[in-house]
């Protein structure tokens, strides 16, 4: 027979008073094993006392060690979907799809039904998140960021001078409207075609290719242009009439020419309507034809990409830079 004595009076943990016959962590374990028999128990005085029936110690031990093994069966893991809290950019229908930016983060948002208001916030399931990713979220949250308009352009197309004349994007767009474009695919994380770029690799060179292509292309004219100077002046008028060579060099200068502007609408158009679609910013209702984005690269190229310099930033707090991959310095937030 096993018993144990402890005083009730004052419990605290260290409350045992004494002990005998069954050292104290035998005495416990048997008290919390629902399989351990208790014939009865009684106060006396101010004393409780259990008594343990048991034939013998093995058949103790073996009830013990039975109670205590683990279950055959393993418990389910528990699984749970992360949700974030969207505000909705503009007023946008049910079923319409935007892209949400967490930090370096990027994720599709699909408008729930019943459409949402500008400024309105709503949960949604964020799928094939890493736990170290979610836990970056807070981080990430607390870095600012510039917003940009939602449902609308920052100001016309035609407003290339409203900083000035000789504020650094204006002197950008209009004479170096390739690497201009460069500043804003840069700020969007796109490629060097304005599309979204597969990884921050290929997002970070874009910048760079752009300006060695431009860096390349006035190379070369001006070297074709030098070459063919004396021949380029009709020969009645002074002018030397040209070798055979020198025709082949003229088409071969028109066609660079025609390959670096047809570059540069091509980078235009899509970075152009990546904005549009990413801000939801509708077309102009005068334009019949749903060509906006085309025709602004193509007819107006240089105050096209002004306007997108002047959107995707915050020129009022910001000053404008001319060699740096963002056009703005490094400190700069990013935008939203």
């Amino acid at each position: 027979d096993c018993y144990i004595n402890t005083a009730y009076q004052n419990i605290s943990p260290s409350s045992v008073i004494s002990h005998r016959s069954c050292p104290p962590p035998t005495i416990l374990a048997s008290l919390r094993s629902p399989t351990v028999p208790i014939t009865h128990s009684k106060r006396v005085d101010s004393t409780l006392t259990m008594q343990y029936v048991g034939a013998n110690d093995e058949e103790y031990d073996a009830t013990l060690g039975q109670s205590l093994t683990a279950p055959e069966e393993e418990l389910p893991t528990m699984t749970a979907t992360p949700m974030i809290e969207v505000v909705a950019p503009a007023t946008l229908s049910e079923g319409y799809k935007f892209d949400a930016h967490i930090g370096d983060k990027t994720f599709q948002v699909t408008v729930p039904p019943g459409g949402i208001e500008g400024g309105q916030k709503f949960m949604v399931p964020m799928d094939n998140t890493s736990s170290e990713s979610i836990n970056n979220f807070a981080t990430n949250c607390l870095v600012p960021k510039i917003a940009v308009p939602v449902g609308h352009w920052k100001d016309g197309l035609c407003d290339c001078c409203s900083y000035g004349p000789c504020h650094n994007h204006c002197l950008m767009a209009f004479f170096c409207p390739l690497p201009a474009a460069g500043q804003v695919i840069s700020r969007l994380k796109l490629n060097v075609w304005g599309k979204p770029a597969a990884n921050n690799n290929e997002s970070a060179g874009a910048f760079q290719k752009l300006v060695t292509l431009t860096i390349a292309y006035f190379s070369i004219t001006v070297l074709l242009n030098l070459t063919l100077a004396p021949y380029d002046v009709d020969p009645n008028d002074g002018g030397l009439p040209p070798p055979p060579f020198m025709f082949f060099l003229q088409i071969f200068r028109a066609i660079l020419h025609y390959a670096y502007l047809s570059v540069l609408i091509i980078v235009l158009w899509n970075v152009r309507s990546y904005v549009r679609n990413k801000y939801a910013i509708p077309e102009d209702e005068t334009c019949q034809l749903e060509c906006e984005d085309l025709l602004c690269a193509v007819c107006c190229s240089h105050l096209s990409v002004a306007q997108l310099l002047r959107h995707t930033t915050d020129y009022e707090t910001y000053n404008a830079t001319c060699c740096t991959r963002t056009g703005v310095a490094a400190h700069v937030p990013s935008i939203v």
